[in-house]
C-alpha cells in the first residue's frame, strides 16, 4: 500500500510495528534459558515443562469447550435473526435494531454483571453451562452484523427462482441461502469462537466457583509473576490462530477460484 504523505506512511508503518513488536518479542521469549535475559542463550525446555503441566492444560480444554460450544450457538442465534430480519430490516423500529447492536456497545463488566444478576435471579447454578450462555449472548450480535452483510451480497432472485420451481422456504435455506453464506458463517464462528476463547470479565462473573478458564487461570498466574510457561502457551496459541486464519483465506480464495472458473 502506498501513501502519498510521509506522515501518514510513517503513522502506518509504525501501527504495524508497534501492533506486532509484542507478539515477536513473546515468541522470542518462549525460547530464552532465562526469559529476563535474551543473551541467556536458548531452549525448548519451557514448551516441554508446558506439556507436562496439568495446571494449565485444563483450564485451556475448558476455554475450547466453551469457545466451541458458545462459538456454535451464537452462529445458529446470529445466523437465524440475521436471516429473518434481513427482508424487513427496513421495517424494523430503532428500538429492535439498538437492541441487537446493545451487546456490542456496552461495557463488559456492565454486560457480566447484569448476566450474573439474571442467573442468580431465574436461581442457575453458576458453572459451565451459564459461562457458554453468557459468551453466545453477546457474541451472536457480532454474528447477526456479519451474516447481515453477508446476506446484502446474494442474488435474490436466486430465491425467488427456487421459490417458482416449487421448493419450500426451509428447501429455499439449505440448499440456497446456505451454501451461500458459509464463508460468513466460518468468519462469524471464528469472530465468536476468538471473542469466547479470550473473555475474563464475563466469564470472572459467570464462571463461579468450580470453573477457571484459561483468562481467569493465567490472572491467577500473573499475581505472583510471569510463568515462562505462559510464554510458551501464548506461542502455541498464536499459531493455531494464524493457521485458522490462513485455513480461512485460503478456503475464500480457492472458493472465488472456483466461481470464476
Amino acid at each position: 500500500m502506498r501513501f502519498r504523505n510521509p506522515l501518514v506512511t510513517f503513522l502506518f508503518w509504525y501501527g504495524i510495528v508497534m501492533l506486532y513488536l509484542p507478539l515477536f518479542y513473546l515468541v522470542f521469549q518462549a525460547f530464552l534459558e532465562n526469559p529476563n535475559d535474551w543473551r541467556s542463550g536458548f531452549t525448548l525446555k519451557w514448551l516441554v515443562k508446558l506439556f507436562d503441566s496439568s495446571a494449565l492444560w485444563v483450564p485451556l480444554l475448558n476455554s475450547v469447550e466453551i469457545g466451541v460450544l458458545s462459538a456454535t450457538l451464537a452462529v445458529s442465534l446470529g445466523t437465524l435473526g440475521a436471516v429473518g430480519l434481513t427482508r424487513i430490516a427496513q421495517f424494523l423500529p430503532p428500538l429492535i435494531q439498538t437492541l441487537i447492536l446493545l451487546p456490542i456497545l456496552v461495557p463488559e463488566v456492565i454486560t457480566g454483571l447484569s448476566l450474573l444478576l439474571f442467573f442468580l435471579l431465574c436461581r442457575f447454578d453458576l458453572g459451565f453451562v451459564t459461562v457458554v450462555v453468557a459468551h453466545a449472548s453477546f457474541s451472536a450480535s457480532f454474528v447477526y452484523f456479519i451474516m447481515v452483510e453477508q446476506l446484502k451480497k446474494l442474488d435474490p432472485q436466486m430465491n425467488e427462482a427456487a421459490q417458482d420451481l416449487g421448493a419450500k422456504p426451509t428447501e429455499v435455506f439449505w440448499k440456497i441461502t446456505l451454501p451461500n453464506i458459509i464463508p460468513g458463517l466460518m468468519g462469524g464462528w471464528l469472530l465468536a469462537f476468538t471473542l469466547s476463547f479470550d473473555d475474563f470479565l464475563i466469564s470472572f462473573f459467570t464462571s463461579g466457583a468450580g470453573l477457571t478458564t484459561l483468562p481467569l487461570k493465567i490472572y491467577s498466574l500473573m499475581r505472583i509473576g510471569v510463568s515462562p510457561e505462559l510464554n510458551g502457551l501464548s506461542l502455541i496459541m498464536i499459531c493455531i490462530s494464524t493457521c485458522l486464519v490462513l485455513m480461512l483465506i485460503s478456503k475464500e480464495q480457492s472458493r472465488k477460484w472456483v466461481l470464476k472458473g
